[in-house]
């Protein structure tokens, strides 16, 4: 598992992104965000939901919705954000810290 790669879920169509360092490695859950088509959500804070590409088709990476989930629940490789890394990580702390 690598940092900011996206991974469909194995009983669903989802991608998700790794946020979590490959530092916890060891551990058997990793913390993702879900990718959720442009289409398919209506009001888009910038600063909390970066827009990002995959496979041609535009998504938008739902940090508020960020969770732990078990590796195993992890399928196929689908794509690597690491160029994304900056807005991902600015999202994520805007998160937690609010600015």
């Amino acid at each position: 598992m690598a940092r900011f790669h996206v991974y469909r879920l194995k009983q669903s169509e989802t991608f998700v992104v790794d946020l979590q360092a490959e530092l916890f490695d060891a551990l058997k859950t990793r913390i993702v965000a879900p990718l959720i088509p442009t289409s398919d959500i209506a009001h888009v804070m910038a600063s909390l939901n970066p827009r990002v590409t995959i496979k041609g088709e535009a998504y938008v990476v739902a940090i508020h919705l960020m969770v732990a989930i078990s590796v195993s629940e992890f399928g196929d490789l689908v794509s690597d954000l690491s160029n994304q890394r900056d807005k991902i990580v600015a999202a994520s702390d805007f998160a937690f810290r609010g600015f």
